[in-house]
């Protein structure tokens, strides 16, 4: 029975293997074509379309406080309008008032007598710092100067009160007895925020001497470079009740200038005192501004030339 099993089976497979073969002159069936689908139907046939519509994106919308890396508003930012500075003058301190030296056009006669002088009478009565706590008043020390120049000399008058009269230094120490200084800063723009003295700043210091065994003299300690006695500066000082007259012409060349009419120098006059008489002694200093320190140039005032009209 199996054997007839198989025997059926194998003509099965012949059969099917002569059904796969053409034979020739037997024509190729004719392919069988599937019915027109009912479009109506879309969810089953057919092809589903493109759409040539851009999808709308929405914006993102940030969230936190992060800030953007983009381009800035297109809003005009509110305009903030900057002040007008007003430039800050480089020819005149801000350490009280100019001092005005006028033109002479006749020079005074270097003598001590001050009664040729009649331009403005200046005052200096001002303690400078860590110079004041020996000083009792105006009685112990101060003075009255008058300034003037022409294009040989500056000349300075000063009426000095001084209850106690001691010189007995000479030289390079005269500060250590009653003497009258000057600062000038012949190039006042060019370093108008220099806090240390150059080689345009000057001080120099005029002793009286004593009156006896001590005459007048004149020393520049500033610039060092130029540190000396200076002969070459005229000076008469005149005992009074008060204390002493004196007077000074300095020519223009103890500074290396020509002066113009108005020029402007930063510009001090101070008063050392010393009321210890036999000792060399620096107690007290009154000065024509307050601020006055010895190196510091920015401390000083102002000295302006008056022109030769303004007499």
């Amino acid at each position: 029975m199996v054997k007839g099993i198989r025997i059926i089976i194998l003509s099965i497979v012949l059969l099917l293997l002569v059904g796969c073969t053409l034979l020739p002159g037997v024509s190729a069936p004719t392919p069988f074509t599937f019915p027109t689908p009912n479009l109506t139907h879309t969810s089953i046939f057919a092809e589903i379309p493109t759409s040539t519509n851009t999808p709308s994106i929405l914006p993102l919308v940030p969230t936190g406080t992060a800030t953007p890396s983009g381009p800035t508003p297109t809003t005009d930012p509110a305009v903030t309008n900057t002040p007008n500075l007003t430039p800050i003058p480089t020819d005149v301190r801000p350490n009280g008032s100019p001092v005005t030296a006028v033109y002479l056009s006749v020079a005074p006669v270097i003598d001590g007598v001050l009664n040729e002088w009649s331009s403005t009478a200046y005052r200096a009565e001002k303690t400078v710092p860590g110079a004041g706590s020996n000083w009792t008043g105006p009685s112990d020390l101060s003075a009255t100067y008058y300034i003037g120049w022409d294009a040989n000399a500056l000349y300075i008058g000063v009426s000095r009160t001084d209850d106690v009269i001691v010189q007995i230094s000479t030289g390079y120490n005269i500060y250590k007895g009653d003497d009258v200084e000057i600062h000038l800063d012949v190039e006042l723009p060019g370093d108008f925020s220099s806090v240390t003295m150059s080689a345009d700043d000057y001080q120099m210091g005029l002793s009286a001497g004593n009156f006896g065994t001590l005459t007048e003299e004149v020393y520049l300690w500033f610039p060092r470079s130029l540190q000396r006695s200076l002969s070459t500066v005229e000076m008469k000082a005149r005992r009074t009740t008060a204390g002493y007259d004196m007077e000074a012409k300095i020519p223009w060349s103890v500074f290396g200038i020509n002066p113009v009419e108005g020029d402007r120098y930063g510009f001090a006059l101070s008063l050392s005192d010393n009321d210890l008489p036999g000792v060399a002694a620096w107690q007290s200093m009154v000065s024509s501004v307050s601020t006055r320190r010895v190196v510091n140039p920015t401390t000083w005032g102002t000295l302006i030339l008056a022109s030769p009209t303004a007499e």
